[in-house]
C-alpha cells in the first residue's frame, strides 16, 4: 500500500467516526476525541509518516476537532517525564560511543563457552539489561550486527541462518522485556507513570517494585520458549572470534568506567533522590528523576564525555509518541470520552473473577499493541481503569493499571508492533509466518504469566 493510499485510510477513518451519530451516553465533543483516537490508531498502525511525524500530527489533530487548545495539545512535551527519557537517551549513547555495550556483548559471548543456549541467555541478557535505561530498538539496533557476526563463523548456511534467527529474536524480545523493569524502559510505562502520579503518589522506585518481579518471571519464560520454538542443529558453536575481538578492545578505559560509574549513579538517585533530598537539606524535587538525568548528562558534557553531534541522533519519535498519548488522553477524559468507554468495559472488569479480569486485560493489551502504538494504548485505556478503580473502592488505580502497561511489552507478532519487530522485518532475517507463530505463543504464554503474577500480588495484598 503507498504511502498516499494509507494516509487516505488514515483520513477516512477519522472522517467515518466524525460523520457517525454518537452513541448513547457520548457527547459529540467525545465522538470527536473518539475520532481522534481514531486517527492516531490508525496513523500509527499503517504509518503512511515515519512515527516523529505522527506523532506530531496529533495534536494538530487534536487542535482541529476542538478538543484541546495548541497550548494543551503541545504542552505535554514539556513534562518531567519528557525530560526523564531525554536524559536516559543520552546516557544511553554514551555507553554505545564508548563501547560500553559492545563490550558488556563480547563478554556474554565468550562467557557463554559457545554452547547456543547460553549464548542465547547472554545476549538476552545484555540486551534486557541495557533496554532497562536505554531505548528498546537502539538497545536492538547495536546488538544485532554482534548476532550477524557470531552467526557468520558458522561454515553450514543453514545452521548459521538458523542460529542467527534465534537470536535476533532472542535480542528483540529480550529488549522488550527489559523495559518492564523501570519507568525508562518504555513509552507506554511513561505514560501510564504520568497519569498515576496525578491520582496516586507514584515515583521511579514504586514503577521498579512491580517492573522488577515481571521482568524475572517472563524472562526465563521466553528464554524457555525460544529454545523449544526456533530450532537450531547444532549445540554448540566456535566463539574465537568473540574471545579475539573482546581482546582487542584491551582493559577497560577510564572514559568507559566513568561512564558506567555516571550511570549507577544516576540509578542510585532516580531510585533513592527523595529519600536524600531531606538529608542533604535541599528543597522537594531537586533530586527528582527529570533532574538527575539532565545533572547527569550535563557531567559527561562538562567532561567531554558525549557532544551534541553524538545525541543528535536519539530516537526523537519516541518524545512525539509519548507526547501524543498524553495529549490524547487527556483529551479523552476532558470530553468524558473516557466515561463512555469505562462505561463499556467495567461490567467485563467488575462483573467477572479478578483473574479472569486481569487476563482480560492483559490480553487485550498485548494484542492491541500488534497493530497500535503501545504508547497509545496507555493513553486510552489508563484513564478508563483509574476511573473504574474510582467507582470500586475494591480496587486501587495501580492494580489495573500496571498489568495493562505492562502487557504492551508483548507485542511480537507483527512488524508494527515496533521498532524492534519492524527492525528485524526490514532486515529479512526472519520470515514473516515464523514470527507471527512464535510471535503469537510467546505473547500468550507471556500474557498470561503476567495476569497470574499481579493476581498473586492481589490476593497477598502486596499492591
Amino acid at each position: 500500500m503507498k504511502f498516499s493510499t494509507r494516509f487516505a485510510a488514515v483520513v477516512a477513518l477519522t472522517v467515518l467516526v466524525l460523520l457517525m451519530p454518537a452513541p448513547a451516553g457520548l457527547s459529540e465533543a467525545g465522538k470527536r476525541a473518539m475520532a481522534a483516537f481514531v486517527f492516531t490508531a490508525s496513523i500509527f498502525a499503517l504509518q503512511p509518516v515515519p512515527l516523529p511525524f505522527a506523532g506530531l500530527m496529533v495534536p494538530v489533530v487534536l487542535v482541529l476537532l476542538g478538543v484541546a487548545s495548541s497550548a494543551r495539545a503541545f504542552e505535554t512535551l514539556s513534562r518531567p517525564i519528557i525530560i526523564l527519557i531525554l536524559g536516559s537517551l543520552f546516557l544511553a549513547e554514551a555507553l554505545r560511543k564508548h563501547g560500553v555495550t559492545r563490550r558488556l556483548a563480547l563478554i556474554s559471548i565468550v562467557a557463554s563457552g559457545g554452547g547456543v543456549g547460553r549464548l542465547l541467555l547472554g545476549m538476552m541478557a545484555i540486551a534486557g539489561l541495557l533496554s532497562m535505561w536505554m531505548e528498546n530498538t537502539a538497545t536492538a539496533a547495536v546488538l544485532i550486527p554482534v548476532a550477524l557476526t557470531i552467526s557468520s563463523q558458522v561454515e553450514d548456511e543453514e545452521r548459521s541462518r538458523e542460529l542467527l534467527v534465534l537470536l535476533v529474536l532472542g535480542i528483540a524480545y529480550a529488549a522488550s522485556i527489559g523495559g518492564m523493569a523501570t519507568v525508562t524502559g518504555s513509552a507506554s510505562n511513561a505514560v501510564a507513570s504520568s497519569f498515576l502520579a496525578e491520582v496516586t503518589p507514584w515515583t521511579f522506585l514504586d514503577w521498579m517494585r512491580y517492573g522488577i518481579p515481571a521482568f524475572l518471571l517472563v524472562f526465563p519464560l521466553t528464554w524457555l520458549a525460544l529454545k523449544r520454538l526456533v530450532k537450531v542443529g547444532m549445540e554448540s558453536l566456535d566463539i574465537s572470534r568473540a574471545r579475539e575481538d573482546l581482546d582487542n578492545l584491551g582493559p577497560i578505559r577510564g572514559v568507559e568506567w566513568e561512564t558506567i560509574a555516571t550511570l549507577n549513579v544516576t540509578i542510585l538517585f532516580w531510585i533513592a533522590g527523595s529519600y536524600v533530598e531531606p538529608i542533604l537539606g535541599l528543597p522537594p524535587m531537586a533530586l527528582s528523576p527529570s533532574v538527575v538525568a539532565i545533572m547527569a548528562v550535563a557531567y559527561l558534557a562538562l567532561r567531554g564525555v558525549i557532544e551534541w553531534e553524538d545525541v543528535r541522533g536519539v530516537s526523537w519519535g519516541m518524545f512525539f509518541a509519548i507526547s501524543a498519548g498524553l495529549s490524547l488522553g487527556e483529551a479523552l477524559v476532558r470530553t468524558g470520552a473516557t466515561d463512555w468507554l469505562s462505561g463499556l468495559i467495567r461490567p467485563v472488569i467488575l462483573g467477572t473473577p479478578l483473574l479472569f479480569s486481569l487476563l482480560f486485560l492483559v490480553f487485550m493489551s498485548s494484542l492491541l499493541t500488534n497493530v497500535v502504538n503501545n504508547a497509545t494504548v496507555a493513553a486510552v485505556f489508563v484513564p478508563i481503569l483509574i476511573s473504574i478503580a474510582r467507582i470500586d473502592p475494591s480496587f486501587n488505580s495501580v492494580q489495573l493499571v500496571l498489568p495493562l502497561t505492562l502487557a504492551t511489552t508483548f507485542g511480537y507478532a507483527l512488524p508494527s508492533a515496533s521498532g524492534r519487530m519492524a527492525l528485524i522485518s526490514a532486515t529479512g532475517i526472519v520470515d514473516r509466518g515464523l514470527m507471527v507463530r512464535v510471535g503469537m505463543i510467546v505473547t500468550l504464554m507471556s500474557a498470561s504469566a503476567l495476569a497470574v503474577l499481579f493476581y498473586a500480588f492481589i490476593v497477598l495484598g502486596l499492591i
